[in-house]
């Protein structure tokens, strides 16, 4: 989890710093929206992808290990779930249910005023003479409502307006509801819920909902042209809002949405946002799992540190050489099994995380007894694999395995389930 939280908002930052570097200064608005929305998705999301195979570091090489080494039963590692304590998922938990909880009221809210209004005034449609989108309907009140609108929604207070001001009003509302700003406000919404504790994901949606307001800005100049759109701005600058979730004509920094529309592209702006590629190639490689398929391991072809380099016989299981005496636990496979039980721990993060599996780790048996090269062959994760190579790497000597009467060094598998009850 803390991986993940870390690796989240570094990301995120990361995207951030380089919108405020590069588009958030230029007008290229729908470039902008694409890379906001996409970033944000890939900053949640990619700590928890695993790279394919062909993806792994040159220095490892993949080799198939079913059936191909001595394997020991498997052991059973079993945890109280019940017992287990408030963690860092817990409060992430909480968290993501009370972002979820206000987003509900908010929109919850919003949906019973709408309700409400379209009860006790006449609602029109395109077809009425308005210019809107032929899905939206139109609410027009007799006060000084400030204009927002809310998915297929439009609300607008005609207080003070004439036909000209209302019909530029009602091209930015219009091109909010045609362009679904409302769903991609949601979309960023549950993003920012999954990553509550990340500033740089709120700051990202921030950033979303301001370039929403500069196309809905471009598209009112094209209807009732720039004096007359900046005029109608600084009258409603002062106006009454409403919840995050619509899209309200002032909800934005008015300088801001001036400055923006003195600006044109810039020839060569678009090509920014490829700056974004070698920072997700980079993040990718640095922050996730690298794995193989389910049924191989990864060995390293460099040798551990203080551990001996041996070239171990691996045997097939179902075709074990006549003569071959395996190797042995100090008193046998039950003092073994009674080993590990005493010795491993149920992790306190993958008891938090619910997490249950079989860690399955590989290790050499050399021909003088030592136990080396260990490394988890299979993984669950959550402090599993660390607390199974903790205890295997603390075995004490094993008699070695013998060979047309020689001690030879051989491969072993102990799979150990961790299980919950």
């Amino acid at each position: 989890m803390i991986h993940w939280m870390i690796l989240s908002t570094l990301a995120t930052g990361l995207f951030y710093g380089l919108y405020c570097l590069t588009l958030r200064r230029d007008r290229w608005l729908k470039l902008s929206v694409v890379y906001l929305m996409t970033t944000l998705w890939f900053s949640v999301v990619f700590p928890w992808f695993t790279l394919p195979e062909s993806l792994a570091t040159a220095s490892q090489k993949v080799i198939p290990t079913e059936g191909y080494m001595m394997t020991l039963d498997e052991i059973d590692i079993s945890a109280n779930a019940a017992s287990r304590t408030i963690d860092l998922t817990d409060i992430h938990l909480i968290g993501i249910a009370l972002c979820l909880g206000f987003l509900l009221l908010q929109l919850g809210a919003q949906a019973v005023a709408i309700a409400r209004l379209r009860r006790r005034h006449t609602v029109y449609k395109a077809a009425d003479g308005f210019d809107i989108p032929r899905k939206a309907s139109l609410i027009l009140l007799d006060d000084d409502t400030a204009p927002y609108s809310f998915f297929n929604q439009i609300v607008v207070g005609t207080r003070g307006l004439n036909d000209d001001e209302l019909r530029c009003i009602l091209a930015h509302e219009s091109h909010h509801v045609s362009h679904n700003h409302t769903y991609d406000l949601l979309a960023a919404w549950l993003l920012c819920c999954g990553a509550w504790f990340n500033p740089f994901a709120w700051l990202i949606m921030r950033e979303i909902r301001a370039v929403h307001e500069f196309q809905a800005d471009a598209a009112s100049i094209g209807v009732c042209g720039r004096e007359d759109y900046l005029h109608l701005l600084y009258r409603q600058a002062t106006g009454t809002g409403y919840g995050h979730i619509t899209n309200n004509f002032k909800s934005i920094n008015l300088k801001k949405r001036i400055v923006m529309m003195n600006k044109t592209r810039t020839r060569f702006g678009a090509w920014k946002v490829l700056a974004a590629l070698p920072v997700a190639a980079l993040l990718m490689m640095v922050g996730c799992k690298q794995g193989a398929p389910e049924n191989t391991v990864v060995e390293e072809e460099t040798a551990v540190v203080n551990e001996a380099t041996v070239e171990p016989i691996i045997f097939k299981n179902d075709s074990m050489p006549e003569g071959l005496v395996a190797p042995e636990y100090p008193d046998g496979g039950e003092a073994l099994y009674k080993y590990i039980a005493d010795n491993i721990h149920y992790p306190e993060q993958a008891k938090a995380d619910g997490l249950e599996g079989r860690v399955v780790v590989q290790f050499t048996v050399t021909d003088k007894g030592d136990i080396v090269n260990v490394e988890v062959a299979k993984g669950i994760g959550g402090g599993c694999d660390e607390e199974a190579l903790r205890v295997v790497k603390g075995m004490p000597k094993w008699k070695p395995a013998i060979y047309e009467g020689k001690a030879v060094s051989v491969q072993y598998c102990i799979p150990i389930n961790f299980k919950l009850h």
